[in-house]
């Protein structure tokens, strides 16, 4: 726990602190700017934070830079440290007198007071622990519509995500996603695999015509192992069917070659067809119709003329498309006659047999590879579905346990406060979201007052060391419930540190209790410094 920090630019040089509830009293008409909120952002400071040096930049101006000497307590041992405002990034390991022994990095400090505080195995760092729950009035975690919010910006998921892991349920979470992880870097390897080329994309109906174009290829090559000697004898029947098959290919291309023939006769009968009329053939027109408008006629021949050269650059681009669409095929006919050839040249050759065995292998072989990729992409799929609804289920169940815990120690603190009849405030946790409700009852001190109890209720149920909860969050309860708040924050039995004034309000006996608990009483004339800028 905090023993003490020290500044010499403190009024009271040194301020010293004490297990369970440490209050920073103000005085009676509740001053502003007397340095309650500056000594917490301090004590912020002293933990490692960075909100008082962007929030009181007023103090360096002021005052200079300066450094804060600090001593905790961990089970017998003291330790002490020095951080200063010019170099914040290095915390100082100090003797008992406080003179300097060895520069650490902040990141090091906080890992000491992680490990010190028996953190270890929530996995966040010491900073994102307790920086939610310092709630001083110039950082960002004071909105009590989204109490987990450390700062505005912050992803409600990554908020949820906090809350599972200082609760210290993150670890099956932790396992299931990390597997949803993988399950996403082997579906992603296969798509990269299939848009790269290096495997082929099968569809589902390509996988059915693999599968029976394996069978086929088996029984084929299970009847030549069983009729070996008979091929061996007369293998013209298996010749014969590979030209059976060449043959149907054949007939397939002469349908297409005859279907482009008939195109690029039309195409060329159109382009010879495709001529104009010339000024000369309009001389008999005139002999027999002298009154014939001829410069009409001319004007609407050159019209034509023009429609003509178009219609005949497109006809010229499709017919030279179609001689060559047309001798492409040619040369596949030409091609596949010369395998006839060969295969009928073959027929008292057994290495036709061999041949063919080969050619079935290799078509097993690609089809063989195409179900397998399309099957493991199958499988992937369905791995990764089903890994997801792991760890949503997974993740459901953790955050509705969190919520039990958090609302019905809300529910209990509530009843403590105020009475059995009051509402208490719903903490719903989503798996990238949450909602803090309310119920009806939106003013402003019930509203901080519900903050409050959810903070403390985090403090009483999880590892959290500590608190910090400023004066503005007093402001607008009702002074009966900031009497009882008052027992519920020495009752935690962790240190605690509120900054709150006009205490004479709530009572004598809430009264005595927060002036022995103080730690240092500011007011008008007394502030935290040495030095007051007010005026």
């Amino acid at each position: 726990m905090l023993i003490e920090i020290r500044c010499d630019k403190f009024r009271e040089k040194t301020i010293g602190f004490h297990s369970g509830l440490n209050v920073v009293l103000g005085d009676s008409v509740a001053t502003n700017s007397i340095g309650k909120s500056t000594l917490l952002m301090v004590l912020d400071f002293v933990y490692g934070g960075e909100s008082f040096l962007d929030h009181n930049k007023d103090v360096v101006d002021e005052l200079g830079h300066h450094d804060y000497f600090f001593t905790f307590q961990f089970g017998k041992e003291l330790v002490y440290f020095r951080r200063g405002t010019h170099t914040p990034d290095l915390v100082y390991k100090c003797d008992d007198k406080y003179s300097e022994v060895d520069p650490i990095s902040i990141e090091e400090y906080t890992a000491f007071l992680k490990a010190s505080y028996s953190l270890g195995d929530i996995e966040l760092s010491f900073r994102s622990i307790v920086s939610l729950f310092s709630r001083v009035w110039g950082k960002e975690n004071l909105d009590v519509k989204r109490p987990l919010h450390s700062f505005k910006s912050q992803k409600p998921s990554d908020c949820v995500t906090n809350a599972i892991k200082l609760f210290e349920k993150y670890e099956p979470i932790k396992i299931l996603s990390e597997n949803v992880k993988n399950k996403n870097d082997e579906k992603s390897t296969i798509n990269k695999a299939a848009k790269t080329g290096l495997i082929s994309k099968t569809t589902k109906t390509k996988y059915k015509e693999n599968i029976t174009k394996i069978n086929t290829i088996d029984s084929e090559i299970e009847e030549i192992k069983n009729n070996l000697k008979k091929y061996a004898v007369n293998i013209s029947e298996i010749a014969n069917r590979e030209v059976m098959e060449l043959k149907v290919e054949k007939d397939r291309l002469l349908e297409e070659k005859l279907r482009l023939d008939s195109r690029l006769l039309r195409v060329r009968n159109d382009l010879n067809q495709n001529k104009s009329i010339k000024s000369k053939h309009l001389e008999p027109l005139v002999k027999y119709f002298p009154d014939v408008n001829t410069s009409k006629l001319e004007e609407v021949e050159s019209f034509h003329s023009s429609i003509t050269k178009i219609l005949r650059k497109e006809l010229k681009s499709s017919e030279a498309e179609l001689a060559s669409l047309l001798s492409s095929i040619c040369e596949e006919i030409d091609l596949i006659d010369t395998k006839i050839s060969t295969s009928l040249a073959e027929l008292d050759n057994p290495t036709i047999v061999i041949d063919r065995v080969y050619e079935l292998s290799q078509d097993h072989s690609v089809a063989s590879k195409e179900i397998e990729y399309f099957e493991m992409d199958t499988q992937i799929k369905s791995d990764l579905k089903e890994a997801k609804e792991l760890l949503a289920a997974e993740k459901a169940r953790i955050l509705e346990l969190i919520e039990n815990i958090l609302n019905d120690k809300n529910r209990r603190n509530v009843t403590a406060i105020y009475s059995e009849e009051k509402r208490s405030p719903t903490l719903n946790l989503g798996q990238n979201s949450y909602t803090f409700d309310l119920v009806e009852d939106t003013g402003t001190g019930k509203a901080y007052s519900n903050l409050i109890l959810l903070d403390l209720a985090f403090l009483e149920v999880t590892a959290l060391p500590f608190l910090v909860h400023d004066s503005v969050l007093f402001k607008n309860i009702q002074n009966d419930a900031v009497a009882k708040l008052i027992d519920l924050y020495e009752s935690t039995g962790k240190q605690t540190f509120i900054a709150i004034d006009e205490i004479e309000k709530y009572g004598d006996v809430p009264e005595k209790k927060l002036k022995a608990k103080k730690v240092v009483q500011l007011d008008n004339k007394n502030v935290l410094y040495i030095k007051d800028w007010r005026k």
